[in-house]
C-alpha cells in the first residue's frame, strides 16, 4: 500500500484576536522586563535596533567624550540609510522620553524616566538630530581611510567631529540604533498611547 501526501493550501485569514493577544502579551513582557530594569535601576549592554525608526526626546543631555561620524544603518524597510553615529563615554539625561509608533496596531509605545538617567558607553545612530547644542573643545577633521597604495582598496575621506563635552537642550532625535554599556533608569515607566 502506497501512501502519498498532498499539499493542502488553506485560505489566508488572520485571526485578529489571537494576533493582538500575542502582540499585547509580548509588549507586556517587554514592559515587565524594562520594569525590572527600573526597579533595580541598572541594565547592562542594552541594544535597541531592527525595529525601524523611533524617537528619542529629552530636556537636557550632558555628556563627556563625544565623537560623531557618518555611517549607514538599517532603518525599517531601508537597508542602507545614511546616519550620524554618535558616541558618548558618559551621559546624564533629564526628561528622557523614547517612543515608537506601530501604525498597523494603532499604538505608540512610550518609555519615560522621571529622574535623571545616567549612561556609560552610549552609541546611537540617528537620521535626524534637533536641539540646542554646545560643545567644549570641539575638534573637526577629515582624514583618509584605507590603503592609498593598494589600487583595489580605494581611499576614502572620513569626517569626524569630537569634543571633550557636549550639552544638548530640547533634544529630538530620530534614531535607528541605540546601545548603552550601562544605563540607570530611575523612575522609569512604560505605557501605550492610541495613535490618531
Amino acid at each position: 500500500m502506497e501512501m502519498a501526501t498532498k499539499p493542502v493550501i488553506i485560505g489566508g485569514r488572520t485571526a485578529k484576536k489571537p494576533l493582538l493577544a500575542a502582540l499585547l502579551g509580548g509588549f507586556l513582557f517587554l514592559g515587565a522586563l524594562l520594569s525590572i530594569f527600573g526597579l533595580t535601576g541598572v541594565a547592562y549592554a542594552v541594544p535597541i535596533s531592527g525595529v525601524g525608526e523611533f524617537t528619542v526626546q529629552f530636556d537636557k543631555l550632558n555628556g563627556t567624550g563625544f565623537k560623531m561620524y557618518g555611517g549607514v544603518a538599517e532603518a525599517g524597510n531601508a537597508p542602507q540609510t545614511p546616519v550620524f553615529v554618535n558616541e558618548i563615554e558618559k551621559a546624564t539625561i533629564q526628561g528622557l522620553r523614547i517612543s515608537k509608533d506601530f501604525p498597523a496596531l494603532g499604538i505608540r509605545v512610550i518609555i519615560v524616566a522621571s529622574e535623571p538617567v545616567s549612561i556609560d558607553g552610549l552609541v546611537q545612530k540617528a537620521t535626524q538630530i534637533n536641539g540646542n547644542i554646545s560643545f567644549g573643545s570641539l575638534t573637526m577633521k577629515e582624514s583618509y581611510v584605507g590603503d592609498v597604495s593598494n589600487p583595489v582598496e580605494k581611499a576614502a575621506k572620513e569626517f569626524t567631529q569630537g569634543a571633550d563635552n557636549i550639552t544638548i537642550e530640547n533634544g529630538d532625535l530620530k534614531t535607528v540604533y541605540l546601545f548603552q554599556q550601562k544605563v540607570t533608569l530611575p523612575g522609569m515607566k512604560v505605557y501605550f498611547e492610541k495613535l490618531n
